[in-house]
C-alpha cells in the first residue's frame, strides 16, 4: 500500500513524465527501507531543489531524472540523527573547501568531540547548536586539513581538562545561582562570567557575555520547541540574533512573556556596542538598571530551553 502511495505522489509530480521500472524498482526499494511520512518530506524537499522548468511552465526531462537520483540520497540524509547530520554537514563543507579531506578521520574526531561534550554535561540540542556555530565556523575559516583537525584535536583536550579550569569567583550579582545550579558547566560558566565580570567592573565583557547567553538560550528554546527551522536560512544557517528576537518577539509556539519580548533587543544592543564600537565602552551605568530585567529573561528562557 505504501509503495503504491507514493508511486502515485511521484508520479504525479513528475507528469508529464513517467516512471519506468527501474524507476517504479527504486521506489519500491526506498519504501521498504523509508517510513511513509519521511518519503513524503523528501519528495517535497527533492521538488524544491531540483525540478527546473521549460519555458511553457513544464518540468524539464533532466530535471526529473536528477530528482529521482537524488531521492535516496535525501532520504538517508533526513533518517539520520541530528548530530549524525551536523557530521555530515561539516564532512561536506570541509571536503568542499580543502584540497585534502578524511572523511573517516573527520568523522571519528568529531565523535570524540560529540563524546567529551556529552562528558562535560551538553545536551543533544547544546550540541548542535554547538555544531551549526563553532564548528562550521571553523570548517571555513580553515585553510586546509591539518588546520581543522589540529583545532579539533585542540578542542577536545581542552574540554577534558574543564575540570581542571580555575574557579570563577563570582556572588551572583548578575544572575543569582539559584538561576544557573544544575545546568551544563558551559551555562553555568557562562553565567559565572557575567557575574565575575560586572563584579570586577570589566563591563564590556559583562555586556558581550550577557548578549551570548541571550543568543545561545533562545536557541536552544527554538530548538527544544520544534521550530528551530522558523530561525534558519535557506542554507541551513541561523538568523542574525536581531532576526531570531523579531521572530521571538511574534513567535506563538515560544510563547515568550511581555517583558521578555519587550527587553530583550537591549542586551543585544549593549552587547553589539561592546563588541564592535571601537569609541564604545560600557559602563555600570549601562548595565546596573536592567539587572532584573536580564535575570527575568535569562530564567525564563531556561525553562523555554527545557534546562530546567
Amino acid at each position: 500500500m505504501g509503495k503504491k502511495k507514493i508511486e502515485t505522489i511521484v508520479s504525479e509530480k513528475i507528469y508529464p513524465f513517467s516512471l519506468n521500472e527501474k524507476g517504479k524498482s527504486d521506489i519500491g526499494q526506498l519504501v521498504a527501507k523509508y517510513p511513509y511520512e519521511l518519503l513524503k518530506e523528501c519528495i517535497d524537499i527533492g521538488v524544491a531543489s531540483y525540478f527546473r522548468y521549460d519555458e511553457n511552465g513544464c518540468v524539464t526531462k533532466k530535471a526529473v531524472n536528477e530528482f529521482l537520483n537524488k531521492l535516496g540520497g535525501i532520504a538517508y540524509n533526513k533518517s539520520l540523527s541530528p548530530i549524525e547530520q551536523e557530521i555530515k554537514h561539516i564532512n561536506n563543507i570541509c571536503k568542499r573547501a580543502y584540497p585534502y579531506w578524511n572523511d573517516s578521520n573527520a568523522e571519528n574526531i568529531m565523535i570524540q568531540y560529540i563524546g567529551a561534550l556529552r562528558k562535560a554535561g551538553w545536551t543533544e540540542n547544546q550540541i548542535i547548536y554547538d555544531f551549526q556555530t563553532e564548528v562550521n565556523r571553523i570548517s571555513i575559516s580553515s585553510k586546509n586539513w591539518s588546520q581543522w583537525s589540529s583545532i579539533m584535536k585542540h578542542w577536545i583536550d581542552d574540554i577534558n581538562h574543564w575540570d581542571d579550569d580555575t574557579k570563577i569567583e563570582q556572588d551572583g550579582t548578575i544572575l543569582s545561582t539559584v538561576i544557573f545550579e544544575g545546568l551544563s558547566p558551559n551555562i553555568q560558566s557562562l553565567c559565572k562570567q557575567i557575574n565575575a565580570s560586572y563584579e570586577n567592573n570589566l563591563y564590556d565583557c559583562t555586556a558581550v557575555m550577557m548578549r551570548r547567553l541571550l543568543e545561545g538560550l533562545l536557541v536552544l528554546s527554538y530548538q527544544n520547541n520544534n521550530i528551530e527551522s522558523d530561525i534558519m536560512d535557506k542554507n541551513g544557517y541561523h538568523y542574525t540574533l536581531d532576526k531570531i528576537i523579531k521572530n521571538a518577539a511574534q513567535n506563538s509556539t515560544l510563547a515568550l512573556s511581555a517583558n521578555s519580548k519587550k527587553d530583550m533587543a537591549l542586551f543585544k544592543e549593549l552587547g553589539n556596542y561592546s563588541a564592535h564600537k571601537i569609541w564604545f565602552n560600557s559602563n555600570k551605568k549601562d548595565i546596573e538598571p536592567n539587572i532584573l530585567k536580564y535575570r527575568a529573561i535569562i530564567e525564563e528562557l531556561t525553562y523555554k530551553a527545557g534546562l530546567k
